[in-house]
């Protein structure tokens, strides 16, 4: 896997600086732009290997746009991306020596917010896994055999390979589509709202699974958002985002028990208490 020569010990998986993302706005008869709408303004991010990094922010803030951008899924107007210390230019990492390029997509996975959508629902769990390897010119049993091993270490029972998506729960659809992204072994994940769509206890058990994948697997884990719980429980360092822009990042534990910024204080405000 070209993944495994991209990782060089102390060098961060990702280097973001000054990304910027703007959509055009059209009108008129013909839908000509007549201005551009800037979801990400200027963002600059650093996530540290082996660690997990969660961006937070209300719905619109562009933290979801910021993350598709990393993987190509919205195109940047400025800034550079650099995965384990190489630039990234059209889906391909730079090449070090005499090596190839390598693909992002062999190195970053993201596993997306609703598990449901983001599964064929006319294919079988055996058919979605094996998909990556397969693609990848890997032999059908190898790949197989790596997907019985996953759905093993996401704690669903390899006799779900001939089901359908549609025959899980959301809990389990959302396990399958993190087996799917580990098929190609990736150095790093970008989950974004995991588990928004799940049942608070579900979403305890996703949390706990991808920190242990975390640490049994070296990833390194971009995290999106919006319920401070949640982050609480998952991060090492938290960047927050509002109207596109960072407004305040540090550790979890510095940014969440001692906010700087207001907009952060009122987030944190938000949370539900129990109080006598």
């Amino acid at each position: 896997m070209p993944n495994q020569q991209v990782a060089p010990a102390g060098v961060p998986a990702i280097e973001a600086s000054g990304l910027t993302v703007r959509f055009p706005v059209r009108g008129g008869v013909f839908g000509k732009v007549k201005d551009y709408f800037t979801a990400v303004d200027g963002v600059s991010f650093t996530l540290e290997q082996g660690k997990t990094l969660s961006v937070v922010g209300e719905s619109g803030c562009g933290k979801s746009t910021l993350v598709k951008s990393l993987v190509g899924l919205v195109p940047l107007a400025s800034g550079s991306v650099k995965i384990f210390g190489r630039g990234v230019q059209c889906g391909k990492i730079a090449p070090e020596g005499g090596e190839k390029p390598a693909r992002v997509c062999d190195v970053v996975q993201m596993v997306f917010q609703d598990p449901f959508s983001s599964l064929n629902p006319r294919q079988t769990v055996e058919e979605i896994l094996t998909a990556p390897l397969v693609a990848r010119k890997v032999a059908f049993e190898k790949a197989r055999q790596r997907a019985v091993e996953l759905l093993e270490r996401v704690s669903i029972p390899h006799g779900a390979m001939e089901k359908f998506p549609h025959e899980f729960s959301g809990g389990q659809r959302q396990r399958l589509c993190i087996a799917r992204s580990l098929m190609v072994e990736p150095k790093v994940l970008l989950c974004d709202e995991v588990t928004s769509a799940l049942d608070v206890s579900v979403q305890a058990q996703i949390l706990h699974l991808l920190d242990d994948l975390r640490r049994d697997l070296g990833l390194s884990i971009l995290f999106i958002s919006h319920d401070m719980q949640v982050v609480r429980a998952i991060s090492d360092d938290v960047l927050v985002m509002y109207f596109g822009k960072v407004v305040e990042r540090g550790p979890a534990d510095s940014v969440l028990t001692d906010p700087q910024h207001e907009y952060t204080k009122k987030l944190l405000s938000c949370v539900p208490t129990i109080r006598k």
